[in-house]
């Protein structure tokens, strides 16, 4: 069974081959009752499953650069995903309803080649506060201080899930070590940097430290409600 390593969104790309193994065929896994079995062999569905992750962890994690970028769109696109749970949960948009940061904004977005913590960071973040506008629409009874706070503890929770997901990820995948669990954890910083100067902006407060994008070629991601 094909593996689809090219698969633009490596957490689907992963999740599938569970998915993919799940639905063979029951014979694949079916023992012929007339035979005895030695309960420490592993069976044909699980050794299916394991020889087609290790394909695709080989494929995202084979070589020092591109498990580093590999590692930074896996969180990304996990944060991301989150992040639009939240946003729909807050303003009440239909299961079927388009995703509040879409696919094809993203796509759209340029410089989505470039995978560092800082710009990983950096669109995470612009990706988040964009909706802040729309947020303080549909909370007229918050303002200033408490608007900017509930708008953080909503969207940081989210990052939070995303990023506690895609360790999970990494984690089952015996690759989070290194300078991939380093640079996961620089970007949850940066991120969290991020949302602090944005409070820091909207509320008028100095010194408000700006998150580092010499290295970003992005551009701010357009978005839908």
């Amino acid at each position: 069974m094909a593996i689809d390593i090219n698969n633009s969104n490596p957490i689907q790309a992963y999740q599938n081959t569970v998915k993919q193994t799940l639905a063979a065929p029951k014979e694949a896994s079916s023992v012929d009752s007339s035979k005895q079995t030695d309960p420490t062999e592993p069976s044909a569905l699980s050794t299916m499953k394991t020889e087609q992750q290790t394909s695709l962890i080989a494929h995202l994690f084979g070589d020092g650069e591109s498990a580093n970028e590999s590692s930074l769109k896996l969180t990304f696109q996990a944060a991301i995903e989150k992040l639009n749970e939240v946003l729909s949960a807050e303003f009440g948009l239909a299961e079927d309803a388009t995703a509040p940061i879409s696919q094809e904004a993203l796509k759209q977005q340029g410089g989505m080649e470039y995978w560092t913590p800082e710009n990983t960071a950096q669109r995470i973040v612009d990706g988040s506060t964009a909706f802040f506008t729309a947020f303080q629409a549909a909370n007229p009874d918050l303002e200033g201080e408490a608007l900017v706070d509930r708008f953080i503890d909503v969207v940081g929770g989210g990052v939070t899930q995303g990023f506690e997901e895609a360790k999970g990820l990494l984690g089952d995948m015996k690759v989070l070590e290194g300078s991939i669990a380093d640079n996961i954890d620089k970007t949850y910083a940066l991120v969290q940097e991020g949302f602090q100067n944005f409070r820091n902006q909207y509320l008028g407060l100095s010194n408000v430290a700006d998150i580092d994008t010499s290295s970003s070629k992005t551009e701010e991601p357009q978005t839908t409600i």
